[in-house]
């Protein structure tokens, strides 16, 4: 009975979408879940709050909350199951969207004339990570970095495509991340710890047997060593993991449950933990750039095999920066030398100093804007929409 009346609503809102006055569906920012709207938050603010502009907001998640806001010139809507077909009779001037694969599957792109803007939700390297063709059919890319810039401009140039118009916009969430850390800081914040420091466990998503996540592969014995040297382990797994091992995730909290600087966090929205923490340990996960770049701290990376979404990422001229800035903003080491993670994490802690002056000057290299992406991409929709009255 749910599912029916989920899709009477979604096919009311459908309707009720393109009974809007065209002027006020202008820009639609489509998230796939709820969990996408603190890409767009920025942007959303700047559009709707500061220049005072209507835009649609559409979620493919029934209890996304911004189905509930009352935000001024914010108009949300469900669709999901429709979502095929809005996308194909999308007759607005923009689409800004985080979900690669336009054209590829069941999503096509516009026949109506709207353009699609691809907004990056990852500071690091696309080509490896996003399937072959995933960004082929997007019109606009909001650029991260001018190592992106680099990446589409050879994507284009090895596939024949047409130059698509980029953006040089930046990363919102480090933004706020770095702005609220800062706060944070001057609040006099900082959570002391009665253990040597406090280390946060960030692994990234990867399939169990395909031995991508340091969590499959050296998880437990990483966190047995750390809590056995008199660290205290705040273990943030990646929500996939437990969406698909729960058993797995149970079963290494209950490994530890007696240690009493042992703690989980998967409330991955939370970022207390993130600001107290002395350093990271991670692999390949995104979330690295967010810690290193947003409070300026070391990240212990653990060299996993890096993950491959794309076979033909060899074919561009570049490798992923993801790989040539791991040895700037932290450390680097191999899963079978997980044994001496309690020195290496005391030397990382020891050289914070020398690590952020590091982390400052890659930061700067490779994100556009901090701390003034969303005026910047505001500023771009504002005069594409002048140019397409």
């Amino acid at each position: 009975m749910k599912e029916w009346t989920l899709f009477a609503k979604e096919f009311r809102e459908f309707r009720r979408f393109f009974k809007l006055d065209k002027a006020q569906r202008d820009v639609v920012v489509y998230s796939e879940d709820s969990s996408y709207y603190t890409f767009f938050e920025g942007i959303i603010g700047e559009l709707a709050g500061r220049h005072n502009m209507k835009l649609c907001y559409v979620t493919s998640e029934c209890n996304d909350p911004m189905l509930h806001s009352k935000r001024k010139n914010v108009n949300a809507f469900y669709i999901r199951h429709l979502l095929g077909f809005f996308m194909l009779l999308l007759d607005s001037k923009l689409v800004l969207m985080t979900m690669p694969d336009l054209n590829q599957f069941h999503i096509k792109k516009s026949v109506r004339g709207a353009s699609h803007a691809y907004l990056f939700h990852n500071i690091g390297s696309y080509f490896h990570v996003i399937r072959h063709g995933g960004l082929f059919y997007y019109d606009i890319m909001f650029a991260v970095g001018p190592h992106h810039i680099r990446e589409l401009r050879n994507e284009e140039e090895l596939y024949k495509l047409p130059e698509r118009k980029i953006v040089k916009f930046g990363y919102y969430r480090l933004d706020k991340i770095h702005r609220d850390y800062k706060k944070w800081k001057s609040a006099g914040k900082k959570r002391k710890t009665k253990f040597k420091a406090r280390i946060l466990v960030a692994p990234g998503w990867g399939p169990w047997g395909e031995r991508t996540s340091m969590l499959d592969i050296c998880g437990s014995k990483l966190v047995r060593k750390l809590l056995e040297s008199n660290y205290e382990v705040i273990l943030r797994p990646h929500p996939m993991t437990r969406k698909k091992y729960p058993e797995f995730l149970d079963a290494l909290y209950d490994e530890f449950r007696n240690f009493k600087n042992f703690m989980a966090e998967e409330n991955v929205s939370s970022l207390e933990n993130f600001y107290s923490s002395d350093i990271m340990i991670s692999d390949w996960s995104g979330v690295v750039y967010e810690y290193a770049f947003g409070t300026e701290r070391p990240v212990l990376f653990i060299d996993t095999p890096i993950k491959i979404n794309n076979p033909e990422y060899r074919k561009f001229s570049t490798e992923p920066i993801d790989i040539k800035i791991r040895n700037k903003i932290g450390f680097v080491l191999h899963p079978d030398n997980v044994g001496k993670i309690d020195s290496i994490a005391a030397k990382l802690i020891k050289e914070k100093a020398k690590y952020r002056k590091e982390i400052i000057k890659a930061r700067k290299k490779h994100v556009f804007n901090l701390g003034s992406s969303s005026a910047a991409g505001a500023r771009f929709i504002i005069d594409f929409l002048n140019k397409n009255r």
